[in-house]
């Protein structure tokens, strides 16, 4: 595909996520009238009810769906691209478990935590995850063979998720974690969306510069090395960086599984090969599943909510299997 094509191709996702974020915000459970619609983005009165839903309610949760689905789909991308593997993911692997296993552990010992706060234990949690997966992987005859990348992630992620029930079921945090567990975006605030940003726009700057790296690593290790490139540098900065997404996403929904393993491979079928391209497509592709998917969610038992990590499941599961049958494992 030409240079052109691909720029064409990341203008359309530009255009299909705007369309989507203003179809979210625009509809829910209760009727918005037009013009009270575009007054609350642009004359906001905090005395008007409908005004409020819009601006205090609907607006930091489609935007935080957008960031959550970003957040994993370039994780995602980030992570099939130094490993070459296509069923890596920081679900599947378990770095989304760490993470909740660390907000479990702040929820029970550290109720009263900031935003900032629990977003720093989510990181440590994710730290800790990628750490150990990729540093049994280090020591593997098999080095970063799919079938034991896979096994090592999910045997993680069972350990460090029955954890995270043992505490909250000896802490009581039912209550506190049942929506949160299974991916909900309904309590995002603008305090957390504020907090978080700037973490959040250094990582994806970081990332995307990423992009020509990663396409020497996703050649092979000779190909990298003969073309100037740094394949241990690159890998150990871009699990960093998948350590942070994942932190900022599961701090804000839960671990949320499937939007890093669906997203890359379809936006790679599409452009190719060039990270320089498949980051930033990733990037809005996540961001498009998630708002589309958390409005899906939110308008299927109106006023009730249904989190949108079911729905990303209902999706998920089907496409895994998929994946799984083309690799043979």
């Amino acid at each position: 595909m030409s240079v052109r094509k691909k720029s064409s191709f990341l203008f359309l996702l530009v255009v299909i996520a705007v369309a989507i974020f203003f179809l979210a915000l625009s509809n829910g459970a209760v009727s918005i009238a037009h013009r009270d619609f575009w007054l609350a983005l642009f004359r906001f009165d905090t005395a008007n009810q409908s005004q409020q839903i819009i601006r205090t309610i609907r607006l930091p949760r489609v935007i935080g769906a957008f960031l959550v689905g970003s957040c994993f789909a370039l994780s995602g991308a980030l992570m099939q691209g130094v490993t070459r593997n296509t069923l890596a993911d920081s679900g599947l692997l378990g770095i989304n478990a760490g993470a909740s296993l660390a907000m479990a552990v702040s929820f029970a010992f550290w109720p009263d935590a900031s935003s900032f706060s629990v977003f720093l234990v989510s990181l440590a949690g994710s730290f800790l995850v990628t750490l150990l997966v990729f540093g049994f992987l280090q020591f593997s005859k098999m080095g970063m063979d799919p079938m034991q990348l896979i096994l090592a992630g999910v045997a993680v992620s069972s350990f460090f998720t029955a954890i995270s029930q043992a505490l909250t079921q000896l802490f009581n945090l039912q209550q506190d974690l049942a929506f949160w567990f299974v991916g909900g975006a309904a309590n995002i605030t603008w305090k957390q969306l504020t907090v978080l940003f700037p973490v959040y726009a250094i990582a994806v700057f970081f990332a995307f510069l990423l992009g020509k790296s990663i396409s020497l690593v996703n050649l092979s290790e000779s190909h990298a090395l003969a073309l100037g490139g740094h394949p241990r540098r690159t890998r150990l900065i871009a699990f960093g960086l998948v350590a942070i997404l994942a932190a900022i996403a599961v701090s804000l929904v839960g671990p949320v599984s499937f939007i890093g393993l669906m997203v890359p491979p379809v936006i790679r079928g599409v452009l190719g090969t060039d990270y320089r391209y498949v980051l930033p497509a990733s990037f809005l592709g996540g961001g498009c599943l998630v708002m589309l998917a958390d409005f899906l969610a939110r308008m299927l038992n109106p006023p009730f909510e249904t989190p949108f990590g079911l729905v990303i499941a209902l999706i998920g599961v089907p496409f895994l299997l998929l994946q799984v049958r083309r690799q043979h494992l």
